[in-house]
């Protein structure tokens, strides 16, 4: 270890040490003696301002187009229209025009359809109340002749017609029903013979 690391590591000793004077050199006799002498300050001569000469900046310098001289106003052409249409405008008005024509179509087929919808309505509406009509009257001419035949058995005498026609004479007989036949012709008799009616009526 040298003397200077063991004084680092040396313990501090707690009694400040002595104040000693700082001497940074020798101290000058005369600062300002032993110059050359220069004058007093008032003697020397006065200075003179001298302006400066402005300094002169070239102009930018602009390049134009050249302007083309007409000579006569006689001479003036109209400007070149644009060429032909783009294809996509060409396809735009052909498009427009198909368009157009469908709707027309669609219209048109639309008013036939619409025109034979109606007919269609109005023959149907009619064939209805043509069958209605027909209906009615053979409803009402089965009922006149109901109504007829009512009246006449109430005018007539004899009771057994009334009940022959209350009676299915035409039925076959069921298997294993009785046998009404002789029921049957005994009916008959009854309505075919009047005295014989009247006796037992």
């Amino acid at each position: 270890m040298d003397d200077q690391s063991g004084a680092f590591f040396q313990p501090m000793d707690d009694a400040p040490a002595a104040e000693e004077p700082i001497i940074l050199g020798a101290p000058m006799d005369d600062f300002a003696g032993g110059g050359d002498y220069l004058g007093e300050i008032d003697a020397a001569p006065p200075a003179v301002f001298i302006p400066e000469e402005p300094q002169a900046f070239a102009a930018p310098v602009i390049v134009a187009p050249g302007v083309e001289e007409v000579d006569d106003e006689d001479d003036y052409e109209e400007p070149v229209a644009a060429s032909e249409p783009s294809p996509m405008a060409v396809w735009n008005d052909s498009w427009q025009v198909t368009l157009k024509e469908r709707k027309d179509e669609e219209n048109a087929q639309k008013g036939s359809s619409v025109e034979a919808a109606e007919s269609e309505l109005s023959k149907f509406a009619a064939q209805r109340d043509a069958k209605r009509e027909a209906r009615m009257q053979t409803n009402r001419a089965d009922e006149q002749d109901k109504l007829e035949a009512i009246d006449a058995d109430l005018e007539n005498d004899n009771s057994w017609q009334r009940v022959v026609k209350m009676v299915e004479l035409n039925q076959d007989a069921a298997e294993g029903s009785l046998d009404c036949t002789r029921m049957k012709d005994v009916l008959i008799l009854l309505k075919n013979d009047g005295d014989r009616a009247a006796i037992l009526a």
